[in-house]
Formats: C-alpha cells, sequence, structure tokens
C-alpha cells in the first residue's frame, strides 16, 4: 500500500494564508482593529441619538410659564400745559378742497420758552410785525412746505407767506430771530410728535418753522426740540403727508387758514368746518 505523498495534504492552502496573499501579515491586523473600532464607535452613535430622541419626546411638561425679561417701563408722555390748534385747508383751489382741524398738546413745563414761542404764533397776539420778516408774528397764512412721506410735515415759515416778508430764513420767534434750544430730554419715539426745525441742522436755530412726525424720527434727538404732540386731527396730517414727495415738494398748496388757542379767546383767521 503506497503511503499518500504529504504534498497532497498542502494544495489548499489555509485562510490566513490567502488573506495575507496580498496584504502584509502586521498591516492586515491593523486595519481589522481600524475597521472594528469605526463600527463600534458608529454603533454607539447610533444608540446614543435613539436614546437622546426618547428622552427629549418623554420629557416632562414644565408646569410654571417662563418669567419674561426685565423691560425698561414705557416712557409716559410729558403734562400738557396748551392746547392749540391749526385750521388747514388743502388744495383751496381745486373744486372740492380738504378742511380739517389739527389738535396739538404742549409740553409748557419742559420747554416753556419753546412752547410760548408756539402758542404766541398761533394766537396771533404779538404787537407789530417781525424785526426781520416784517410781517405779523402769526401763522394764519403760512403753508405746509416741506412734506416728505414716511418722515414728517414742516411749516411755519413767517417768510413764506407774504411777498413783501424780508428774507428766506427758518421763519422768526417772538422773542426777535432765532433762539436757543431749550430741552432735548423729551425723545422723537412717537408718531405725530410736535418739534422745532433748525437751520440746515445748527443748533440754536429756532424760529417760527416746526414739524410734526409721521414716523417714529429716533435720530433727531439731540439736534430737534420735541415740544409738543397731536392730541386731534390725525387723518389732516395723513392728508398733508400724502401730498409731500421724497425730495420735500408739495404737489398743492397747504396753508393755515386759521390758528388759535383752545380755552381761551386767542382765535385768528376763519373757522373751518
Amino acid at each position: 500500500m503506497k503511503k499518500q505523498s504529504s504534498t497532497t495534504a498542502m494544495t489548499t492552502p489555509p485562510t490566513t494564508f490567502l488573506l495575507s496573499s496580498s496584504i502584509p501579515q502586521p498591516r492586515k491586523w491593523i486595519l481589522l482593529l481600524f475597521a472594528s473600532i469605526l463600527l463600534l464607535t458608529t454603533t454607539l452613535q447610533v444608540s446614543a441619538a435613539n436614546h437622546n430622541h426618547v428622552n427629549v419626546l418623554n420629557d416632562p411638561i414644565p408646569r410654571e410659564k417662563a418669567k419674561k425679561p426685565k423691560l425698561k417701563p414705557r416712557a409716559e408722555a410729558p403734562e400738557i400745559t396748551h392746547k392749540v390748534y391749526l385750521d388747514i385747508v388743502i388744495s383751496e383751489s381745486s373744486s372740492s378742497p380738504i378742511k380739517g382741524r389739527i389738535t396739538l398738546g404742549l409740553f409748557g413745563k419742559v420747554v416753556p420758552k419753546t412752547v410760548e414761542n408756539f402758542r404766541s404764533l398761533c394766537a396771533c397776539d404779538s404787537d407789530g410785525k417781525g424785526e426781520i420778516s416784517g410781517v405779523p408774528l402769526c401763522y394764519v397764512g403760512t403753508k405746509f412746505h416741506r412734506v416728505i412721506p414716511n418722515f414728517m410735515i414742516q411749516g411755519g415759515n413767517l417768510q413764506h407767506k407774504s411777498s413783501t416778508a424780508h428774507g428766506v430764513g427758518n421763519g422768526e420767534s417772538i422773542y426777535g430771530g432765532y433762539f436757543d434750544d431749550e430741552s432735548f430730554d423729551i425723545p422723537h419715539n412717537k408718531l405725530y410728535q410736535l418739534s422745532m426745525a433748525n437751520v440746515a441742522g445748527r443748533p440754536n436755530t429756532n424760529g417760527s418753522q416746526f414739524f410734526i412726525t409721521t414716523v417714529k424720527t429716533s435720530w433727531l434727538d439731540g439736534k430737534n426740540a420735541v415740544f409738543g404732540m397731536v392730541l386731534d386731527g390725525f387723518d389732516i396730517v395723513d392728508e398733508i403727508e400724502a401730498v409731500g414727495s421724497n425730495e420735500g415738494g408739495v404737489s398743492v398748496d397747504v396753508t393755515i387758514v386759521g390758528s388759535g388757542v383752545l380755552g381761551g379767546e386767542e382765535e385768528k383767521g376763519e373757522e373751518v368746518e
């Protein structure tokens, strides 16, 4: 009986020999170790994500409301010491002019000198004519000459109401020429505020010109003095705003035909229905 050749058993090499036929033995174990670590890490991450998801869904609903953040209290409007009005006619030359009254409250305790100037120009109670303009110190006959939608409506230039007026400046105060900025304590933080206009942004050039804001104009804080607010006639302010332009020009005349102090006898001009 012939013995089986010892070489026959070696015709099929072990598996390890096949795996290592193209990759060196040390590198193969490194790759296997790396693959095992990567698989284990991925499995742990998926398990943790699922665990966290379940915890979020199972979290109890809080029974107490979250505390509101502390906010600064809203600034209250200053006390109104005087009430005045301006009677307006928009597009008087048209067949259907718009007429109405704007009632204004003035803050005399904060800016008494500024308020007295405006009150007197509404009441038209100053004797004689302006030293600079040469016309009566009165708003009747003046126009809203500069109107910019989504900003403000501006009027009160005494020099614009008469061809005999002198100068083309910022109007004239009852104190003669311009007077100094009195206070910037009241911010431009609301619509329909009444504020003094000045000359090209220069300080201490208050005359007779004023403006009424139609938006919040906080960039004017520290530059123009707020001294009052609209109490009634918001629709008339809006009508004036509608005839303005981005450049400030107006498409029709907007004239103050009457003015005065409410609660007193100081009324001038024609009555507007």
